[in-house]
């Protein structure tokens, strides 16, 4: 039982150290491409075409000027990642009175102006002035109130209309499906990314299960390291990869395109079905594995624990008075019944 479970923590061990690179990888491509910014973007340009902003080209330029607002970008040039819908909903009425920090160009300024006014805001810079003064007076009169509650309440009561009802009505869901977009584009640009890892390092997860099955040394080195890490540093800890990548590596379980023999190893054919198996169990990603190793340590532990105290009951000594045992060597093993009582004396015999 303990060899299998070995076997399963040497696999997920693996899995993890793998997934860790891919997850690493893919966050730095999305991050340096601005994906997320991108996503949040073409919600947000979705969202004011629903609020009546007529063009896809104005509500684009409109979303981008919102994302590169001073208070919501990432930096000086990046897409703001995170915007919260009573920030969407003052800015655009920042933008259409043209008195903030940041302003649209005139065009665009006009067209946002006109959907403000014939969704119930004549004066958007004396409302926002409006729904200022209400929030510092609930920040007064109700001082344990959230910011973001507080701004929600003052827009609800100083900007009362249906174009505060169509936000509130439509942001969350956006902001949900921009979500749900790109975590579906992350999971692709991670299948790209785990392809490339497992054909560069030649990663056969078949031929790493037959070598944990058949090699006691080199399952117990994984498994004695996955535990030592976790015992040390508790469940906050993370798992150092270079170990077991020297240790895969000197066992050929993976081969570096330095290597000579790569291009000869990865022309087997015989690999293939243990790197696909790689792709889709890496592709789950680092958070799944590190989840599962903890867990199995966890049941390793108990297990191993149960196995103690089951070998040295077997090995414990019947205590005196109790039941004879049947072999005069001492193996320990009590009596059955059928032989307790009287026995005639077999040595007497003959």
């Amino acid at each position: 039982m303990l060899k299998t479970l070995d076997v399963v923590i040497g696999l997920t061990v693996v899995l993890l150290i793998f997934s860790m690179a891919v997850t690493v990888i893919t966050q730095a491509l999305t991050s340096l491409a601005g994906r997320r910014g991108r996503h949040l973007k073409a919600g947000l340009a979705d969202l004011l075409e629903q609020l009546g902003i007529p063009s896809r080209e104005a509500s684009e330029q409109i979303a981008e000027s919102l994302l590169r607002h001073p208070m919501i970008a990432e930096g000086r040039r990046k897409l703001g990642t995170v915007i919260h819908r009573e920030e969407f909903t003052k800015l655009l009425l920042d933008f259409a009175s043209g008195n903030g920090p940041a302003t649209l160009d005139t065009e665009h300024q006009g067209v946002l102006k006109k959907v403000i006014a014939d969704a119930g805001i004549k004066d958007p810079a004396q409302a926002l002035k409006n729904v200022r003064a209400m929030a510092l007076q609930l920040e007064i009169s109700n001082p344990e109130l959230s910011n973001h509650m507080r701004d929600a309440l003052a827009l609800l009561h100083e900007a009362s209309s249906d174009f505060v009802a169509k936000i509130n009505s439509w942001f969350d869901q956006t902001i949900d499906r921009v979500s749900q977009r790109f975590t579906h584009y992350t999971h692709w640009i991670t299948m790209g990314v785990a392809i490339g890892v497992v054909l560069v390092v030649q990663l056969d997860i078949v031929a790493v299960a037959d070598r944990l099955w058949i090699d006691d040394q080199f399952r117990g080195t994984i498994v004695a390291n996955a535990t030592k890490q976790f015992s040390d540093q508790g469940a906050n800890s993370k798992v150092d990869p270079r170990p077991y990548y020297d240790l895969l590596s000197s066992t050929a379980l993976i081969t570096l395109p330095l290597d000579g023999n790569w291009v000869r190893r990865i022309s087997d054919v015989r690999k293939v079905p243990g790197m696909v198996l790689a792709v889709l169990l890496i592709s789950l990603g680092a958070p799944f594995w590190y989840n599962t190793l903890k867990n199995l340590l966890r049941l390793r532990s108990a297990l191993a624990e149960k196995d103690d105290v089951q070998r040295a009951e077997r090995q414990a000594i019947p205590p005196e008075g109790g039941a004879k045992t049947l072999a005069a060597g001492g193996s320990g093993i009590p009596a059955p019944a059928w032989l307790k009582g009287e026995r005639g004396e077999m040595t007497a015999v003959g």
